[in-house]
């Protein structure tokens, strides 16, 4: 009998271990600053910009986002070339362990395509991050009556 307490004590303590490092698993990427600026009513395309940081000790990749306010959400970057501002789609997006990257206008940042419907300021945006791990997060934030015209626009 003793055996069998002494088993069920251990499996007790196991289980709680289990637990608690479950619990304080955590998603490898933070983010901060995030920032979805209000369009017209009719616009087929809205952005997003943030600051990703990876806290791991590991480079991860963004593999894919998603969005139930969106149809597709996807990674582009700008650049220059040949003295024209260029815009690219990108498969996926990778951070160095401890690497923070600033998606920002003219450069990296996230397209959110054909909006399930209209979007205006404090409405609600939710993103959900992919990574090649398989581990998914949810982020949320708000769409912002932000006055872009000192800053870059692109059109698309």
């Amino acid at each position: 009998m003793k055996k069998i307490i002494y088993k069920l004590i251990v499996l007790v303590l196991l289980t709680n271990v289990a637990i608690a490092s479950a619990e304080t698993k955590h998603f490898s990427l933070s983010f901060e600053k995030i920032i979805i600026p209000e369009a017209p009513p009719v616009s087929a395309v809205m952005v997003a910009y943030m600051n990703i940081k990876n806290n791991g000790a590991k480079s991860q990749k963004i593999m894919h986002i998603v969005s139930p306010q969106f149809k597709r959400v996807e990674i582009h970057e700008m650049s220059m070339k040949n003295g024209m501002m260029n815009m690219q789609q990108l498969k996926s997006l990778s951070i160095k362990p401890k690497e923070t990257i600033a998606l920002e206008s003219g450069g990296l940042h996230i397209m959110l395509i054909k909006p399930i419907s209209p979007l205006k300021h404090n409405d609600k945006v939710e993103l959900t991050f992919e990574l090649a791990t398989g581990e998914l997060t949810t982020v949320s934030t708000q769409v912002r009556n932000i006055d872009l015209t000192n800053q870059h626009q692109h059109q698309h």
